[in-house]
């Protein structure tokens, strides 16, 4: 899949956690849009209709499991992919985000040589 037709739909309350990933997929082309929470990005989501959603798990208001129940719960969004981040990283908390439904699950710090070919796997994978 072409990074260049991507569009990426980032939900993350923390700005330099937002830069950092809004850095990385921006210079490999593709298009970056953003949300700072939960309510945000379900109000988003079925005018976009993202390629690939990058959530993180801890945001305000309503967290990043939470937002994905919602996703999954909506027909029209459920089968957009969706992936966590978060800084909180160990092994449970990668688990129970794959089996909560993510798609995939990173930690931060990201490590950016990975991090777009991952989610390039991730997608094919759809």
């Amino acid at each position: 899949m072409n990074v260049h037709n991507w569009q990426v739909l980032v939900v993350e309350d923390e700005f330099d956690s937002l830069q950092v990933v809004s850095r990385i997929l921006q210079h490999h082309g593709a298009h970056v849009h953003v949300a700072h929470n939960g309510h945000e990005c379900l109000a988003m989501l079925p005018d976009l209709m993202p390629t690939i959603v990058i959530m993180d798990l801890a945001l305000p208001e309503m967290d990043g499991w939470e937002t994905l129940a919602k996703i999954r719960a909506n027909p029209s969004v459920a089968h957009i992919p969706v992936v966590a981040i978060t800084a909180y990283d160990s092994v449970n908390v990668a688990e129970d985000a794959l089996h909560a439904g993510f798609n995939g699950y990173f930690a931060k710090p990201l490590e950016t040589n990975v991090f777009v070919q991952r989610l390039a796997a991730i997608l094919e994978d759809e």
